[in-house]
């Protein structure tokens, strides 16, 4: 009788303890839970603003090439070099229906001249929008008929 006495309060402890540990988990769970949540959230941030300062940086060097002489764009300018040097060179390319779309699509080591003469594209106006540093009319979407 003493032994299943000693049995049985041993059992007491023991689901004692256990019911105290799992409580234990489930908390370090939920924090681990929340830590995680903020880990992303901040990787998040770190992630916008690292695509921030590459856009500042990129439209800080266009400006500083701009503004010193030492950016031009020609007919001979590859499209690489268009968007390497250029913050805006995707949104002034689809302006001008360049790239984007499986139709217009061009080749980064294409010249201006030549993709501009494949896609009867206005050089000159191209060659201005750049210069200027935004597109010449808004995003023209060709093809699309809106109801």
């Amino acid at each position: 009788m003493v032994f299943n006495i000693g049995a049985l309060l041993v059992a007491v402890v023991a689901l004692v303890y256990a019911f105290m540990a799992q409580r234990r988990l489930n908390d370090l769970t939920q924090r681990l839970s929340r830590s995680s949540n903020n880990v992303y959230q901040l990787s998040s941030q770190v992630e916008e603003l690292s695509q921030q300062v590459e856009t500042q940086s990129k439209e800080l060097r266009f400006e500083l090439k701009q503004a010193t002489g030492q950016l031009s764009f020609a007919p001979t300018t590859t499209l690489a070099e268009v968007q390497d040097n250029h913050p805006h060179a995707e949104e002034i390319l689809a302006s001008f229906h360049m790239g984007g779309c499986q139709s217009c699509a061009v080749s980064p080591e294409e010249t201006i001249a030549a993709a501009c003469a494949r896609l009867d594209v206005n050089q000159t106006a191209l060659l201005a929008a750049l210069r200027n540093g935004t597109p010449a009319d808004p995003l023209r979407l060709m093809n699309i008929a809106l109801q």
